[in-house]
């Protein structure tokens, strides 16, 4: 269902980027796809597709069933996020569950349409790489003969990258690089720790994130049933069965679901897909949040629905 959600968000910031969404660090995204995609998909499909952690994604407006029998270790060919698998037919990435963190390496963005990391593109040359997070070329040669320096007093790199003598931050070895791994990763001087100013700034966003979490998993706790269907984190909503007269259960992530935003629909869930006269939404924190309104309209002040202009 949150593929929906995925393409509302990319709809409001324009493209994706090396960890998935966006630069953030952290992003999860879910993958399962819109009501419609899964009502379409054929009933091989969907009878293979109903043991505990399955979910149904949307690849190029197709149903695709991903599961424990169709996820295999992905061809050297095909680039994944990490921890992720791939489709054994459809040669795409799919991740071990419906909500997934989506990062594939500094030098890559993940392709909603496509699933597959794919090499960003910048004005780079042929020995290099574009670097989204600094904005900058990277030299293929870091890899093995990194200018390295050594890291200020009270200062570190993250995992794969290292401290650059000249420029002074930390930067990515290679393009699979994971994104910044420590708590403290500083944006603005691009290193983990530090003493200055904007450093104060980045740890305090870092105890909101994770203060959130926290916040989240007290506003949206699992119930025996969710706990019996779903990973952690994730609620089970009822779905028609295919005879009419039997239910199923699909997992959602009320904090972040499109289509079920703060939880599921029987349970006072929303369809932010369903707000009048919107034409960019989203899910935030369980709560529906309008970007854009068709023409004649415009966000309310608290941005959960659309009122004319």
């Amino acid at each position: 269902m949150l593929a929906a959600n995925a393409l509302a968000l990319l709809a409001l910031a324009g493209s994706v980027s090396a960890n998935g969404i966006s630069l953030a660090l952290g992003t999860r995204i879910n993958l399962g796809a819109p009501v419609h995609i899964k009502a379409s998909a054929s009933a091989s499909i969907k009878s293979s597709c109903t043991g505990k952690g399955d979910f149904i994604t949307e690849l190029l407006g197709a149903a695709l069933c991903c599961s424990s029998e169709t996820r295999t270790t992905p061809e050297s060919s095909l680039t994944c996020p990490f921890n992720w698998g791939m489709h054994k037919t459809a040669k795409c990435c799919i991740p071990q569950q419906e909500s997934s963190a989506c990062d594939c390496g500094e030098g890559y963005t993940f392709n909603e349409q496509t699933k597959k990391c794919a090499k960003n593109s910048g004005s780079c040359s042929s020995s290099q790489w574009w670097h989204e997070r600094s904005s900058s070329c990277c030299d293929n040669s870091w890899e093995t003969s990194p200018p390295k320096g050594t890291c200020p007093s009270g200062v570190s790199c993250p995992t794969d990258w290292f401290w650059h003598k000249k420029e002074s931050k930390c930067k990515p070895l290679h393009p699979r690089a994971p994104e910044p791994d420590c708590s403290d990763w500083n944006s603005n001087t691009h290193c983990c720790g530090g003493s200055s100013p904007s450093q104060a700034a980045s740890n305090e966003g870092h105890g909101k994130r994770t203060f959130k979490a926290r916040e989240q998993t007290a506003l949206f706790p699992q119930t025996a049933l969710d706990r019996t269907y779903c990973p952690n984190g994730l609620h089970a909503c009822t779905v028609n069965g295919n005879t009419g007269g039997e239910w199923s259960y699909e997992c959602i992530d009320p904090i972040v679901e499109l289509e079920a935003c703060g939880g599921c629909l029987e349970n006072g869930g929303q369809d932010c897909t369903n707000i009048a006269h919107a034409l960019s939404v989203g899910c935030s924190v369980g709560t529906c949040e309008v970007f854009s309104c068709k023409y004649g309209f415009k966000p309310s002040a608290n941005a959960t629905e659309c009122i004319a202009v």
